[in-house]
Protein backbone atom coordinates (compact mmCIF):
# COMPACT_ATOMS: atom_id res chain seq x y z
CA UNK A 1 0.00 0.00 0.00
CA UNK A 2 1.22 3.34 -0.71
CA UNK A 3 0.59 6.14 1.98
CA UNK A 4 0.88 9.60 1.11
CA UNK A 5 1.11 11.93 3.69
CA UNK A 6 -2.32 14.12 4.26
CA UNK A 7 -3.10 17.41 5.55
CA UNK A 8 -6.39 18.74 7.29
CA UNK A 9 -7.36 22.20 7.68
CA UNK A 10 -10.69 23.40 9.45
CA UNK A 11 -10.56 26.04 6.11
CA UNK A 12 -8.62 28.55 4.43
CA UNK A 13 -7.66 32.07 5.85
CA UNK A 14 -6.17 34.44 3.33
CA UNK A 15 -5.57 34.23 -0.16
CA UNK A 16 -3.77 36.65 -1.71
CA UNK A 17 -1.98 37.28 -5.12
CA UNK A 18 1.94 37.77 -4.46
CA UNK A 19 5.29 37.68 -6.94
CA UNK A 20 2.58 36.27 -10.08
CA UNK A 21 1.93 33.03 -7.37
CA UNK A 22 -1.41 32.73 -5.21
CA UNK A 23 -0.61 31.84 -1.89
CA UNK A 24 -3.68 29.70 0.63
CA UNK A 25 -3.37 30.05 3.81
CA UNK A 26 -4.54 26.85 5.51
CA UNK A 27 -5.60 27.48 8.83
CA UNK A 28 -7.07 25.22 11.91
CA UNK A 29 -8.98 26.30 15.18
CA UNK A 30 -6.65 26.62 18.32
CA UNK A 31 -6.84 24.12 20.93
CA UNK A 32 -5.44 27.20 22.95
CA UNK A 33 -5.81 30.60 21.76
CA UNK A 34 -8.57 32.35 22.24
CA UNK A 35 -10.26 35.40 20.49
CA UNK A 36 -11.77 38.22 23.42
CA UNK A 37 -14.45 36.44 23.07
CA UNK A 38 -13.79 33.38 24.17
CA UNK A 39 -13.65 31.62 20.79
CA UNK A 40 -11.29 29.72 19.54
CA UNK A 41 -8.52 31.36 16.61
CA UNK A 42 -7.48 30.30 13.58
CA UNK A 43 -3.45 29.26 13.62
CA UNK A 44 -1.75 28.91 9.70
CA UNK A 45 -0.85 25.82 9.60
CA UNK A 46 0.48 25.56 5.98
CA UNK A 47 0.64 27.94 2.90
CA UNK A 48 -0.44 26.12 -0.16
CA UNK A 49 1.50 28.57 -3.14
CA UNK A 50 0.46 27.72 -6.90
CA UNK A 51 0.84 29.61 -10.62
CA UNK A 52 -2.47 31.25 -11.39
CA UNK A 53 -3.68 28.69 -14.17
CA UNK A 54 -3.12 25.79 -11.31
CA UNK A 55 -5.27 27.89 -8.79
CA UNK A 56 -8.27 28.50 -11.56
CA UNK A 57 -8.51 25.01 -12.42
CA UNK A 58 -8.31 24.34 -8.63
CA UNK A 59 -11.30 26.86 -8.35
CA UNK A 60 -13.13 25.00 -11.31
CA UNK A 61 -12.42 21.86 -9.65
CA UNK A 62 -14.24 23.31 -6.39
CA UNK A 63 -17.25 24.63 -8.09
CA UNK A 64 -17.99 21.00 -9.55
CA UNK A 65 -17.24 19.50 -6.40
CA UNK A 66 -19.85 21.99 -4.58
CA UNK A 67 -22.23 21.39 -7.22
CA UNK A 68 -21.79 17.35 -6.45
CA UNK A 69 -22.79 18.63 -2.45
CA UNK A 70 -25.79 20.35 -2.98
CA UNK A 71 -27.19 17.51 -5.20
CA UNK A 72 -26.31 14.80 -2.68
CA UNK A 73 -27.77 16.92 -0.45
CA UNK A 74 -24.87 17.40 2.01
CA UNK A 75 -24.97 21.59 1.69
CA UNK A 76 -28.29 23.51 1.21
CA UNK A 77 -27.67 27.06 -1.58
CA UNK A 78 -29.17 29.95 0.58
CA UNK A 79 -28.27 32.41 -2.52
CA UNK A 80 -25.69 33.03 -5.07
CA UNK A 81 -22.65 33.34 -2.42
CA UNK A 82 -23.83 31.62 0.35
CA UNK A 83 -23.49 27.66 1.35
CA UNK A 84 -25.02 26.18 4.56
CA UNK A 85 -23.36 22.94 5.74
CA UNK A 86 -26.21 20.64 6.95
CA UNK A 87 -24.44 19.82 10.04
CA UNK A 88 -24.77 22.32 12.67
CA UNK A 89 -21.54 22.66 13.87
CA UNK A 90 -20.43 23.63 10.35
CA UNK A 91 -23.01 26.13 9.84
CA UNK A 92 -22.88 29.87 10.30
CA UNK A 93 -25.75 31.45 11.82
CA UNK A 94 -27.47 34.64 9.70
CA UNK A 95 -25.70 37.31 9.89
CA UNK A 96 -27.58 40.21 11.71
CA UNK A 97 -26.11 43.03 10.11
CA UNK A 98 -27.26 44.62 6.78
CA UNK A 99 -27.21 42.74 3.73
CA UNK A 100 -24.38 43.43 0.87
CA UNK A 101 -22.30 41.43 -1.23
CA UNK A 102 -19.16 39.26 0.55
CA UNK A 103 -15.87 41.14 1.52
CA UNK A 104 -13.54 41.51 -1.16
CA UNK A 105 -9.63 41.13 -0.52
CA UNK A 106 -7.25 44.26 -0.69
CA UNK A 107 -4.89 42.30 -2.92
CA UNK A 108 -6.76 41.45 -5.63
Amino acid sequence: MDVRPEVFADGMGEITLSGGMVRIDLVCVSASKKDSEGRPELELRQRLVMPPDGFLRSFSAMEDLVQKLIKAGVVKQRDQTNLVAHSPEMSKPPSTGPSSSPPKSPNF
